[in-house]
């Protein structure tokens, strides 16, 4: 089982991806890819000891699937978050500027 952690921002309340570096990514491809559910639960535990460090809440493991070009979420509901909304939810120069 390959696992991303995801979080949403407190700013702005995007997704987010925690990346090899230990930064937060708005892009799932960025995830660093844990091997399994003890090594997720041991960087999550770490975010969640940091928390007044972090600028994201709702820290958790995604299930990935490795086996395109880039990772995507196994799961649907997971697979929106990651890739966005199903349509546009702020006119294009909000969306833009939020990012």
């Amino acid at each position: 089982m390959s696992l991303a952690i995801t979080a949403n921002r407190l700013r702005d309340g995007r997704v987010v991806f925690r990346t090899p570096s230990g930064n937060w990514s708005l892009n799932v491809a960025d995830s660093a890819i844990e091997p399994d559910q003890a090594s997720a639960d041991g960087v999550i535990a770490n975010v969640n000891a940091k928390a007044n460090e972090q600028d994201v809440v709702e820290v958790y493991a995604v299930e990935m699937n490795l086996s395109g070009k880039t990772p995507r979420p196994t799961k649907l509901r997971e697979a929106i978050r990651a890739l966005g909304p199903t349509i546009a939810y702020l006119p294009k120069g909000e969306l833009e500027a939020a990012e």
